[in-house]
């Protein structure tokens, strides 16, 4: 596979999906291509059937291939998004005893991730909140000397089947995982802009299986909810109408409002009946909606719950994304429930403008975020691999230093006599 090729597999609640891009030198990213199937595989994040899920991984990675005339794929990338996910913050304090290195900080992020790691319990990622030297709060510790360091962390987990179940099935194929984003650090790289982390933010990505709520503050993800209720749900309580799933679906997404008062002019919808000699099923759009909203409540609940009990301010308010966030009225039915401004979140700035304009629709976002970071993280390895490899050109001092180590008589042998430094003078 070309290096600069980036495939993807999302592991949707109603699709699995592998999809192919290329971060050009602009920036932009460049959508080759894609592979999709449906698939009952995954439910709330968390793979269920291993060796489905295996067999649609390897499909869609080898149509994906043959269609884009690329090189076989040997490695992807995937997102986290399930609903056992939780955060808690975890401080960890240590004496310090020469000036902090990026290192040093590197270290001790990864001592907290191996603290916190049970046989149960995995760490998705562990997020440095803040840093003090000496009780004092401190923006960037490089640098800086002092007694004793805390360092303060955002501790994201799950339960450890979630990552297993995901390896074992990828492996199955034989391809290797490059690297595992976190579903909503890939999304707000897509959607967010930086004055929006800082200010503060909670995106509500509205997924098949899971709803998640993510609130960024001072530039980082400071809340993490996962619930286990999706768009899938929605369609399935007006399936149960008495008609096909896939008539429910479209029929959501046509004339389907999330608030019942919106609905201006109600219409009676003709649907086909699930059952092949039954009567076609008379549905009323005003009764659609009723269902609608009673279901999307029930999701959004506990999502509105932890909204009141935050302290972060949202002074950027409230960004919807995911393939359920196309609901009609939903914009409205939040801002109706929180009070605070909601927009639809856009990916779009980072495509290439012979993009396909399909995936520019909201349910790439995750997908997008996870391309970029995938991008970014080579970019980083890449260099830190150049920095390793460079030739170090000894100090002046360098044999002044080795001297002090080496006994007398060794010492001897780097030092002038008095008649060579007279010729060298």
């Amino acid at each position: 596979m070309n290096k600069n090729t980036i495939v993807h597999v999302d592991l949707g609640g109603s699709r699995i999906s592998a999809l192919a891009g290329m971060v050009l030198e602009s920036g932009a990213l460049k959508i080759l291509g894609e592979q999709s199937r449906t698939s009952d595989d995954v439910k709330c994040g968390i793979v269920e059937k291993m060796t489905g899920a295996a067999y649609k991984i390897n499909e869609t990675t080898k149509l994906l291939h043959n269609a884009l005339h690329i090189d076989a794929v040997t490695s992807v990338s995937i997102s986290l998004n399930a609903k056992s996910m939780k955060h808690f913050p975890y401080s960890v304090k240590e004496p310090i005893r020469k000036p902090i290195t990026e290192e040093y900080l590197k270290e001790l992020q990864k001592g907290s991730r191996n603290n916190v790691k049970t046989d149960t319990m995995d760490v998705i990622e562990s997020i440095p909140l803040a840093y003090y030297i000496d009780g004092q709060r401190i923006i960037d510790p490089v640098g800086h000397k002092g007694s004793n360091l805390r360092a303060d962390y955002n501790m994201i987990v799950c339960n450890q089947i979630v990552k297993e179940n995901i390896e074992r099935s990828i492996e199955r194929t034989g391809l290797a995982v490059d690297y595992i984003h976190l579903g909503a650090e890939a999304m707000a790289t897509a959607i967010l802009d930086e004055d929006d982390r800082e200010r503060g933010c909670a995106i509500i990505a509205f997924g098949a299986t899971t709803t998640t709520l993510a609130v960024y503050c001072e530039g980082v993800l400071q809340e993490l909810l996962v619930v286990p209720l999706g768009g899938y749900n929605i369609t399935k309580d007006i399936q149960e109408l008495g008609i096909s799933f896939n008539n429910a679906e479209l029929l959501k997404c046509k004339t389907g409002s999330a608030l019942e008062r919106l609905v201006a002019k109600p219409v009676n919808v003709k649907i086909p009946s699930a059952d092949p000699n039954g009567e076609p099923v008379l549905i009323s759009t005003q009764f659609l909606a009723t269902i609608i909203e009673s279901r999307l409540a029930e999701i959004l609940d506990p999502i509105l719950d932890h909204l009141d009990q935050i302290a972060y301010p949202l002074q950027a308010g409230i960004v919807i994304t995911g393939g359920a966030a196309k609901l009609n009225n939903l914009i409205d039915f939040l801002v109706e429930k929180t009070g605070f401004p909601v927009r639809k979140g856009s990916h779009a700035e980072w495509l290439t403008d012979d993009t396909d304009p399909k995936f520019h629709d909201p349910s790439y976002s995750q997908t997008v975020g996870a391309i970029l970071l995938t991008n970014e993280l080579r970019e980083d390895e890449l260099a830190m691999s150049a920095k390793a490899i460079k030739p170090k050109i000894p100090s002046n001092g360098i044999f002044t230093k080795l001297g002090k180590k080496l006994n007398d008589g060794v010492q001897k042998l780097f030092e002038y006599d008095e008649i060579e430094k007279e010729k060298n003078t």
